[in-house]
């Protein structure tokens, strides 16, 4: 018997459109996060922070971040239904989520709360940091717990909430770390306690101090398209594919992060502070870092005319700069397919009719 086609049910399709569509258009968040440093890739990190590419998650991807939000609130509910347990999850100070931030002001994250009177350890402080996983996921951190004792088992199962812990440890003044876990919808939860690492969460500060300044994309995790992680990553495209990046100032040459604010960005051509605003939009001086160009090789700048040139692997040359100077924009060469840059008969036509190149077939 033929398999029966599946039933779709058209509001429940229409729910998910409209996530995506609500959710995946808010904007990328200004900062590098101290809840994703403990991640592997350095360059994958470097590309988040530059606004490198857009990211957009399915509508289960997001549901599950909103199980998680949801769960956070749940389980402090719970927690604060024991005796003796006093459970701060807001700053009174500010009126939100306790906050960290470091270098300058580029580096930020902000903990779940600060618990005290755990049963296991009443008279302690702990840093409390809630987690909403699968089933799967959740079992190996039991099985973690087991094997290895406790104080071990959060940065046996997972180095990015390792990192996050450890951080907020650093920079709370608290030397005890409090993960709960709970299995989707908040049915299941287990615990685990950690110690503080001071000279772990240095080098992660250090690691994002790298990350910020460094003007161009740092060293890849593996040079494989195909390895596992590599394959996963939202930024495959940029890294491995020669896609050309997004614009913003972000991505730009002129733009630097500066040290010595609160997540401030500067121009260094009109020699200003850039907002939040401006660096998303970018201006009509754009110039692409000539790294996020992967197909071509940067062979010159003039910084009188604000232009870079590029040499093709098979001689041609073009350069990303204004286009009344014979310059390609980058959102030209966002558009473009690189065969057709620098080619003679479509310069010919972008001069004699005052074209641009809005859109194209590259891989």
């Amino acid at each position: 018997m033929a398999a029966l086609p599946q039933t779709i049910d058209p509001t429940l399709d229409a729910i998910d459109r409209a996530i995506e569509a609500v959710e995946n258009a808010k904007p990328s968040r200004t900062y590098l996060g101290m809840s994703s440093i403990g991640r592997p890739c350095r360059r994958e990190l470097w590309y988040a922070f530059r606004w490198a590419a857009p990211i957009t998650f399915p509508a289960a991807a997001h549901k599950r971040f909103q199980d998680g939000h949801h769960g956070e609130d749940v389980q402090a509910q719970r927690l604060r239904l024991v005796d003796g347990i006093t459970l701060h999850t807001i700053d009174p100070r500010t009126g939100q989520q306790f906050g960290f931030s470091d270098v300058g002001g580029h580096f930020r994250g902000h903990m779940d709360g600060a618990i005290l009177g755990l049963l296991q350890a009443p008279k302690t402080y702990h840093v409390w940091e809630h987690k909403q996983v699968g089933d799967d996921k959740q079992a190996k951190l039991a099985k973690a717990k087991q094997d290895l004792g406790e104080k071990a088992a959060l940065q046996s199962w997972d180095e990015v909430y390792y990192a996050q812990g450890v951080l907020y440890m650093h920079y709370s003044g608290m030397d005890r770390h409090y993960l709960t876990c709970a299995s989707a919808g908040g049915r299941h939860t287990i615990s685990v306690r950690t110690e503080a690492a001071p000279q772990v969460a240095r080098g992660l500060i250090e690691k994002a101090r790298t990350i910020i300044t460094a003007p161009e994309p740092l060293e890849r995790l593996s040079e494989r398209p195909d390895w596992y992680q590599c394959k996963r990553c939202h930024y495959h495209g940029l890294c491995h594919e020669q896609r050309v990046a997004a614009i913003s100032c972000r991505t730009c040459a002129h733009a630097t992060p500066a040290l010595d604010g609160d997540g401030r960005w500067v121009c260094e051509r009109y020699q200003c502070s850039i907002t939040t605003e401006q660096q998303r939009m970018a201006c009509h001086d754009h110039l692409f870092i000539p790294a996020l160009v992967p197909f071509a090789q940067a062979v010159d700048a003039d910084q009188v005319a604000n232009s870079i040139e590029y040499r093709m692997p098979d001689g041609r040359t073009f350069r990303n700069g204004r286009p009344e100077t014979g310059c390609y924009t980058s959102w030209e060469l966002a558009a473009a397919d690189p065969a057709v840059l620098g080619d003679r008969v479509v310069d010919e036509l972008r001069t004699r009719f005052d074209g641009r190149i809005v859109a194209g077939d590259a891989a």
